[in-house]
């Protein structure tokens, strides 16, 4: 199921813009850190908040439109269906296929970001950052997962599917923020929301500067941010999959 998906897509070319994108967007990070002296490890933390934790959630909103609306823009599901395969293979089927596509673009950020990061002075630490950004990959893709649940239900446009990502990004990102200027303010929302969660994560796992040792307490755990990131997929799939079954073909 997971080649029948790779198939389907691989004349799609947002996918390979996409990815083009990860290789693209650390460049304007690298230009504005390297006039502030900035080091490699501001660089990666810039690329992880604004390439992954906000860029990565809308083009994985537009890949799994792509991946759910092919069979109804082609009317080919009733063929599938009468096959017979099971649409709960299916949906598995795509969403591991949008995973591994959010570790391709996570490790060609980190590709960028090192590049980069010879550009303002030097790189540290590529294997462990290399490994970071496979885990980022599958925990981003997993906090996508109840846009899913959106974009399966309402079966809208490409258009709507765009808005609802760039909206829950944005929003996940904002808040995201709003925890690092002030983490008191919005704790009790950012320990449950997909990318705060993750970022909190991400926080506990490098060195922080001196103005951000206010927020080592509402840092969390690895065991933490994969019990709760696991929550959710579980969810996130089953609820998937009852909408998509009671779907009419």
């Amino acid at each position: 199921m997971l080649i029948c998906e790779l198939s389907k897509i691989k004349r799609q070319k947002f996918i390979q813009l996409s990815l083009l994108g990860a290789f693209l967007f650390p460049i304007p990070l690298t230009i504005l850190m390297a006039k502030d002296r900035m080091s490699f490890d501001q660089l990666f933390r810039g690329n992880v908040i604004f390439g992954e934790l906000l860029l990565l959630p809308c083009i994985l909103g537009v890949i799994i439109s792509i991946l759910f609306f092919m069979e109804r823009d082609h009317d080919t599901l009733k063929n599938l269906v009468t096959i017979p395969v099971s649409k709960t293979k299916m949906i598995l089927a795509k969403l591991m296929l949008m995973t591994l596509l959010s570790v391709l673009y996570s490790v060609a950020a980190l590709g960028a970001t090192v590049v980069g990061g010879l550009i303002i002075g030097g790189v540290e630490g590529i294997l462990y950052r290399l490994g970071i950004s496979i885990v980022l990959g599958v925990l981003i893709s997993i906090a996508v997962f109840p846009v899913v649940i959106v974009i399966v239900h309402f079966n809208k446009s490409y258009i709507f599917s765009i808005i609802v990502s760039f909206i829950y990004a944005v929003a996940g990102l904002i808040i995201t923020m709003i925890f690092s200027a002030n983490p008191a303010s919005v704790n009790p929302v950012a320990s449950v929301m997909p990318v705060p969660v993750i970022m909190k994560w991400y926080l506990s796992l490098f060195p922080r500067e001196e103005a951000l040792t206010y927020i080592d307490p509402y840092l969390i755990t690895t065991p933490a941010c994969f019990g709760l990131l696991a929550v959710y997929a579980l969810v996130s799939v089953s609820l998937t999959v009852v909408i998509y079954r009671r779907k009419e073909v």
